[in-house]
């Protein structure tokens, strides 16, 4: 299979520079009175994007200007392509279109070749969302979840066997993960999204996952204390300075880092260090998105913007949104599009690491 990259020449190292700010700009009074507003979602129902638009649908219906009607609209395929590319052709710009970006989405840019038409960098992201990603493993592996050096050992040992929706969707920085931290008896079932996968580690079928720091403390966490998985590590979370420090949501569970110098004695480095990075900056730092599409006036931007600020503070929301969001930053405007840049600008030599990791992997060829 033959496909081709789009680089974007950012660096990975600034990525927090601009997520600690988010814009001030006062928005201007843009009415939505008798107006219906669609929210694209480019997976299915049953995905993080869509329980991400969910959360903030009736919210915006209630304080966008002129309290519009909000509807919540899903086209899935291709992870993410094909509602992406749909967004691209047909999105409204009078701020009537927004869409759900999600991880598949961004990895489906870099990864997708000629089935990708969306220009990414062109559209105005108006919201991005952080969100930690939380790995757990059946028992009978070993892992126990109380030494991370313990769990990985027998990790090491053991046969995985975990599910991803294909080679390059968002289930490549767990490939990654496990690569580097030498748990190299790894078999993947493609084919397979996040629900799909926890199901099947759930019923025994597979043996380990992860899931976004929402998802696991709504459908995963109850199965840690059943002692049917174990909770044992999670990729961390990178501060204002570019540094991996714990995940703030689970302050108590061992960062990827941790898990590196545990069974390393040193801290990652070198080029798959790298790729890793960007896996994380997309993954994590850039997990979750409100974004409008190219064209769409400064006056309706910042409208949503100031729109989603308020909407922050209402308590109600804070209530609802705890698990989904969690205690993650929010980057808004510029400060969004930028660190969706830096996290998806790669470098050749990254470029080249990626490639001969899939082919040796996956026998996957990416050019």
């Amino acid at each position: 299979m033959k496909i081709s990259i789009s680089i974007v020449a950012a660096s990975v190292g600034a990525l927090m520079l601009g997520a600690a700010a988010t814009h001030t700009t006062v928005a201007q009074a843009a009415d939505f009175s008798g107006k219906t507003i669609r929210i694209t979602v480019p997976f299915k129902e049953s995905g993080g994007a869509s329980r991400y638009a969910r959360l903030w649908q009736n919210f915006l219906k209630k304080h966008l200007p002129g309290q519009p009607n909000v509807l919540v609209f899903y086209k899935p395929g291709g992870s993410g392509i094909t509602g992406a590319n749909w967004f691209q052709e047909n999105a409204r710009t009078d701020g009537t279109d927004v869409i759900a970006g999600s991880t598949s989405m961004y990895t489906s840019y870099l990864f997708g070749g000629d089935k990708v038409k969306y220009k990414l960098f062109s559209w105005r992201p108006i919201i991005l969302s952080a969100l930690g990603t939380q790995f757990y493993a059946r028992t009978e592996t070993g892992v126990k979840g109380k030494n991370i050096g313990d769990d990985i050992r027998a990790l090491q040992k053991a046969t995985i066997i975990t599910g991803a929706k294909n080679p390059t969707s968002s289930e490549l920085r767990g490939a990654i993960a496990y690569h580097l931290l030498g748990i190299h008896k790894t078999k993947f079932v493609f084919g397979l999204n996040s629900g799909s996968r926890r199901k099947a580690v759930i019923r025994g079928e597979l043996n380990i996952s992860y899931d976004s720091a929402g998802s696991f403390m709504k459908k995963t966490a109850k199965y840690v204390k059943k002692g049917i998985v174990a909770h044992y590590m999670n990729l961390g979370f990178f501060n204002n300075k570019g540094e991996m420090v714990r995940d703030p949501a689970f302050p108590h569970v061992p960062s990827f880092r941790d898990a590196y110098k545990a069974v390393h004695g040193k801290d990652p480095s070198g080029t798959g260090w790298k790729a890793l990075k960007h896996m994380i900056n997309i993954g994590v730092m850039a997990s979750k998105a409100l974004i409008l599409p190219a064209g769409t006036s400064d006056d309706i931007v910042n409208t949503y913007i100031s729109t989603l600020k308020k909407i922050q503070k209402i308590k109600k929301f804070q209530k609802m949104a705890k698990k989904e969001l969690g205690p993650y930053p929010q980057a808004f405007g510029e400060d969004a599009l930028n660190i969706l840049k830096n996290a998806i600008g790669v470098d050749k030599e990254t470029r080249a690491w990626i490639a001969k990791f899939l082919k040796k992997q996956y026998n996957f060829d990416m050019i």
